[in-house]
Protein backbone atom coordinates (compact mmCIF):
# COMPACT_ATOMS: atom_id res chain seq x y z
CA UNK A 1 0.00 0.00 0.00
CA UNK A 2 1.32 3.34 -0.83
CA UNK A 3 2.24 5.21 1.97
CA UNK A 4 2.94 8.96 0.21
CA UNK A 5 -0.12 10.96 -1.01
CA UNK A 6 1.57 11.66 -4.26
CA UNK A 7 1.45 7.72 -4.62
CA UNK A 8 -1.80 7.20 -4.29
CA UNK A 9 -2.76 10.22 -6.74
CA UNK A 10 -0.53 8.63 -9.20
CA UNK A 11 -2.57 4.76 -8.71
CA UNK A 12 -6.17 7.02 -8.91
CA UNK A 13 -5.01 8.55 -12.12
CA UNK A 14 -3.80 5.82 -13.74
CA UNK A 15 -7.02 3.82 -13.26
CA UNK A 16 -8.81 6.77 -14.49
CA UNK A 17 -6.82 6.37 -17.39
CA UNK A 18 -6.10 2.65 -17.86
CA UNK A 19 -9.95 1.79 -17.13
CA UNK A 20 -12.17 4.37 -18.20
CA UNK A 21 -12.64 6.74 -21.67
CA UNK A 22 -10.12 9.22 -20.31
CA UNK A 23 -6.93 10.56 -22.34
CA UNK A 24 -3.69 11.24 -20.24
CA UNK A 25 -3.98 14.32 -22.54
CA UNK A 26 -7.81 14.96 -20.80
CA UNK A 27 -7.08 13.70 -17.57
CA UNK A 28 -7.99 16.87 -15.20
CA UNK A 29 -8.32 16.75 -11.37
CA UNK A 30 -11.40 19.32 -11.31
CA UNK A 31 -13.06 17.99 -13.79
CA UNK A 32 -16.52 16.29 -12.92
CA UNK A 33 -16.39 12.70 -13.75
CA UNK A 34 -18.88 13.01 -16.00
CA UNK A 35 -17.38 15.66 -18.30
CA UNK A 36 -14.30 13.39 -18.07
CA UNK A 37 -16.05 10.69 -19.26
CA UNK A 38 -19.82 10.87 -20.22
CA UNK A 39 -20.11 6.76 -19.07
CA UNK A 40 -20.27 7.96 -15.29
CA UNK A 41 -23.95 8.56 -16.00
CA UNK A 42 -24.10 5.03 -15.39
CA UNK A 43 -23.93 4.13 -12.30
CA UNK A 44 -22.12 0.62 -13.04
CA UNK A 45 -19.12 2.85 -14.16
CA UNK A 46 -18.73 4.26 -10.56
CA UNK A 47 -19.55 0.96 -8.79
CA UNK A 48 -16.79 -0.26 -11.04
CA UNK A 49 -14.26 2.42 -9.72
CA UNK A 50 -15.16 1.36 -6.13
CA UNK A 51 -13.91 -2.02 -6.75
CA UNK A 52 -10.69 -1.13 -8.43
CA UNK A 53 -9.87 1.34 -5.28
CA UNK A 54 -10.46 -1.48 -2.90
CA UNK A 55 -8.37 -3.74 -4.91
CA UNK A 56 -5.74 -1.85 -5.15
CA UNK A 57 -5.61 -0.30 -1.82
CA UNK A 58 -7.05 -3.68 -0.20
CA UNK A 59 -9.63 -1.65 2.39
CA UNK A 60 -13.24 -0.50 1.67
CA UNK A 61 -13.35 2.99 -0.29
CA UNK A 62 -17.04 4.04 0.23
CA UNK A 63 -17.64 6.06 -3.15
CA UNK A 64 -20.99 5.18 -4.18
CA UNK A 65 -22.42 6.72 -1.03
CA UNK A 66 -20.11 10.02 -1.25
CA UNK A 67 -19.42 10.68 -4.66
CA UNK A 68 -21.87 12.31 -7.49
CA UNK A 69 -20.75 11.69 -10.71
CA UNK A 70 -22.32 15.15 -12.21
CA UNK A 71 -20.61 16.99 -9.45
CA UNK A 72 -17.62 15.78 -7.61
CA UNK A 73 -13.83 15.29 -9.51
CA UNK A 74 -10.98 12.76 -9.40
CA UNK A 75 -9.85 15.74 -7.13
CA UNK A 76 -12.88 14.38 -4.38
CA UNK A 77 -12.18 10.59 -4.95
CA UNK A 78 -8.59 11.56 -3.75
CA UNK A 79 -9.94 13.39 -0.44
CA UNK A 80 -12.03 10.22 -0.11
CA UNK A 81 -9.01 7.69 -1.02
CA UNK A 82 -6.87 9.90 1.57
CA UNK A 83 -9.04 9.52 4.40
CA UNK A 84 -9.62 5.35 3.62
CA UNK A 85 -6.31 4.34 3.35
Amino acid sequence: MPAHPDEKADILQSIFIAHFNIDSGRFDWEQTLERLDEQFKLLGNLVFLEQLLQNEFQKEIPLLENISTAFHTPKDVLEIVMKEV
